[in-house]
């Protein structure tokens, strides 16, 4: 019998067809399909559609197992789970992923719902399938031995050393909870048990438009990091707006752009899955300039998917040919709405506000009342370190860098994090740690400061520096550091 695993985190369901090893998974297939569905909606199967007849040896793991079966004439492929009629199908938000070994073989695949899809109550039908999902799947990840590519940071918080040292007999404490209010702001008051506007805002748009400004500024706290280097963003960001009637998730997406390589093309992707997802779309734009061909194709994009649209107009304080432009953005579509704004200066948010809650549906809350966003407190916090290596930093640096938490241990009265900065250059490496060790004391102190500010306790960062040649180009590395399609499938 076919095995499935399901991570309710990411919303996935797992079939793997042998036992694989880390390393074993040398490339990938994506394959659109759709779920099959019974008269209750409940996922009976999953049929794939490849696009051209595979190599003999492709299911040569997947033989036997009598839930898989492959049409040579249409080339589909299909999982089907117990002897249950077929009523309808969904379309796959996203392509499945086919893990390959080596020789093209297939090892499993990985298949993802958004969470407008609510696959946590479809999943009755595949229960006698499913087994227990191994949370510590990723332990053999802790053991790293290239240390000889680090620099540790000359410690920036030196009342925290003696903390530091005061180990916890047991052991380190992962927080993986999303972000939630900082205890310092008030919590709002509201009623959860009715109904109210609430669902999905894309903010789309070319990078560097404000997209993220908007999100923290609705928010009144910075969940998405920003600067003035283009491309920032790179993996979708929810923000939870909370109202007497209303629930607004914002989800900033990266800026869309032609890119030029592996992570461009992955945070390109993510954004463009973002706008069917949506209730409502902001495509947002900078009025200081005129439209170009990238704002087009992004206008297209958005008329495309049908959904309730919106022009927002930002920078509207910074120029004096509004007028001009305007018109410009006018003629790229028929907008249901445009509201200008200044995302910087708070300038006509109220009136955006106003026009995305009428667009929104009517149902129940999605989000707890004092969940700020659904991003882990470790990975805010590899953003905002991220942040301030970009501000200050110029030229190749910006985004050569990725940053990863690797530990995280709560020692009473402060919260020991040990993050590795990656860089593509050993060049690169020496202009973060600076003469002396002066540029990476300062990224530490500024991080510190802003990170301090968002959980509200103590922390002793501990940063260290690693080089990974080109990893912007290599699936593995951009894998191995989070910039995985599959966990970005909302």
């Amino acid at each position: 019998m076919l095995e499935l695993t399901f991570d309710a985190d990411a919303r996935a369901l797992y079939a793997y067809f042998t036992d694989i090893n880390e390393g074993d998974d040398a490339s990938q297939l994506e394959i659109p399909g759709v779920f099959l569905l019974d008269a209750a909606g409940q996922i009976v199967g999953v049929q794939l559609q490849l696009a051209s007849a595979p190599k003999k040896s492709f299911l040569q793991y997947a033989q036997g197992f009598e839930e898989l079966h492959y049409n040579e004439e249409n080339r589909q492929l299909t999982l089907s789970f117990g002897q249950h009629e077929v009523v309808t199908s969904e379309e796959l938000p996203y392509e499945a992923i086919v893990d390959l070994d080596r020789k093209g073989r297939a090892l499993g695949i990985e298949i993802q719902a958004m969470i407008e899809f609510g696959i946590n109550d479809r999943l009755e039908a595949l229960n006698p399938w499913l087994v227990a999902f191994d949370e510590d799947g990723d332990a053999e990840f802790d053991d790293d031995d290239e240390s000889d590519d680090e620099q540790p940071e000359v410690k920036a918080a030196p009342q925290a050393a003696a903390e530091v040292d005061d180990e916890d007999e047991d052991g380190p404490v992962v927080h993986q909870l999303p972000v939630k209010l900082n205890p310092n702001l008030p919590k709002p008051l509201l009623p959860t048990d009715h109904e109210v506007h609430s669902g999905f805002v894309a903010l789309v748009g070319k990078p560097n438009v404000g997209k993220s400004t908007l999100l923290n500024a609705y928010l009144g706290q910075k969940v998405s990091i920003v600067s003035p280097k283009p491309q920032t963003t790179r993996v979708p960001v929810r923000g939870i707006l909370n109202g007497p009637d209303a629930q607004i998730i914002f989800v900033d997406t990266p800026g869309i752009h032609k890119p030029r390589h592996k992570l461009g093309n992955f945070m390109v992707d993510v954004a463009k899955k973002a706008v069917p997802n949506a209730d409502v779309i902001c495509f947002m734009v900078d009025i200081t300039v005129p439209p170009n061909r990238m704002d087009r194709e992004i206008a297209q994009m958005v008329l495309l998917s049908r959904k309730p649209h919106i022009l927002v107009l930002n920078k509207v304080d910074a120029t004096d040919e509004a007028d001009k432009h305007l018109q410009e953005y006018r003629d790229l579509a028929p907008w249901e709405m445009e509201v200008a704004v200044s995302a910087r200066d708070k300038l006509g948010m109220e009136t955006l506000l106003e026009e995305i809650v009428k667009r929104l549906p009517v149902g129940h809350r999605l989000y707890p009342e004092d969940q700020l966003s659904d991003v882990s407190e470790r990975t805010l916090v590899a953003e905002m370190i991220r942040e301030k290596v970009m501000l200050n930093t110029e030229e190749e640096i910006p985004h050569s860098v990725a940053v990863e938490v690797e530990e995280w241990e709560d020692r009473g009265k402060v919260i020991y994090i040990r993050a590795n900065i990656s860089v593509e250059k050993d060049s690169q490496k020496g202009i973060i740690i600076g003469a002396g060790g002066s540029m990476l004391r300062k990224i530490g102190a500024t991080s510190r400061f802003e990170i301090e500010r968002s959980i509200g306790r103590q922390i002793y960062l501990d940063l260290w520096i690693k080089v990974r040649e080109n990893w912007r180009q290599k699936p593995n590395e951009l894998r191995w550091l989070g910039y995985d399609v599959k966990y970005y499938r909302d």
